[in-house]
């Protein structure tokens, strides 16, 4: 009995992971859902959308794939979703990028990367601090001089709470500087497009966001990036925009961006997701998204990627332990 028993146990785990890696139709052999852990518009909802734009055009997913935004938390509402009741779904992707690593490390969510699976990294913007272009600021070192003399002199703006994404971005920055970020006024604003605004108008003095946040006003030449934050120096639009490496400061911040999986994805739909997903950047339909957004290739996957965000977390806790936001 106990034989027998055994036996359609295994018939119904095949069955079940049939076209994972298994006997049957082959995977995907159902429609696939991109969940975008925010509104429309954002950098998850665009990264979910182009991905599966590409993923069609290319062949290389053939069933349908949809976007589904799940916003609410900067991810802690998509990650509680995915881990309560997506467990084991092979056909399910969740967009993330540091955003999350800080709603993680902030214990706005009981739930941590590890919870889920860490798929693959596709690309990268970059933080920056932007002055509008006739401020007297031209470059980074001379912003941290001015703060360092009188941290009231300015008021930097960003589209995320204190403790999150672009106020982390200025708080890096000036830390590597000598300069006490809590002693800085930083104002958050509902999103990047509101904190753009109150830089033009006039009441902020710098605006902490990422690089693609201000390709039209860096085209249009009503601001001034003072330095990028990447190893080394960009192409295209910002081929003139120094790195703070190259201003004397060791300060980088990728703002990576890729998918993860839900807790307990098959192994064989992991590594089906990995494969493809490198893939595509491989391809020229990826290229023009790339060409498009201003974005940069950052493909890290597999054991590689969880280092990484290992790596990536424990930096993030010991800034926000240093700024005091964690305990």
């Amino acid at each position: 009995m106990r034989t027998a028993l055994r036996a359609l146990l295994i018939v119904a785990l095949l069955t079940a992971f049939a076209g994972v890696g298994g006997a049957g139709p082959a995977f995907p052999d159902r429609p696939i859902e991109i969940i975008a852990p925010a509104g429309v518009g954002g950098g998850w909802d665009t990264l979910s959308r182009l991905t599966a734009r590409t993923l069609a055009e290319e062949k290389l997913v053939t069933q349908p794939i949809t976007v589904a935004n799940m916003s609410g938390g900067s991810g802690a509402v998509a990650i509680a979703h995915v881990v309560t009741r997506r467990k084991g779904d092979a056909y399910t992707l969740i967009a993330f990028s540091p955003a999350l690593t800080l709603t993680i490390v902030n214990k706005n969510t009981p739930y941590a990367y590890k919870d889920v699976v860490p798929i693959t990294a596709l690309s990268a913007d970059y933080g920056v601090l932007v002055v509008r272009k006739d401020s007297a600021i031209n470059n980074l070192r001379t912003l941290m001089e001015v703060l360092k003399r009188d941290p009231n002199a300015g008021v930097v703006a960003g589209g995320s709470a204190p403790g999150s994404l672009d106020h982390v971005i200025f708080a890096k920055a000036a830390k590597a500087g000598g300069v006490d970020p809590l002693k800085v006024r930083y104002v958050p604003f509902q999103g990047g497009g509101e904190a753009l605004a109150a830089l033009l108008g006039g009441s902020a003095t710098v605006l902490s966001t990422g690089a693609s946040e201000v390709l039209g006003q860096l085209q249009g030449g009503t601001v001034r990036v003072l330095a990028i934050f990447s190893e080394q120096r960009l192409g295209g639009i910002f081929r003139n925009v120094p790195t703070a490496v190259e201003q004397g400061y060791n300060l980088t911040f990728p703002i990576w961006r890729g998918f993860y999986g839900p807790p307990e994805m098959p192994a064989a739909a992991v590594k089906f997701w990995e494969e493809t997903l490198t893939k595509m950047t491989k391809t020229k339909g990826w290229d023009k998204v790339l060409s498009d957004t201003q974005w940069f290739p950052f493909v890290i996957g597999g054991d590689r990627f969880r280092r990484f965000l290992d790596e990536d977390t424990k930096n993030f806790e010991t800034l926000l332990r240093e700024l005091g936001f964690v305990k």
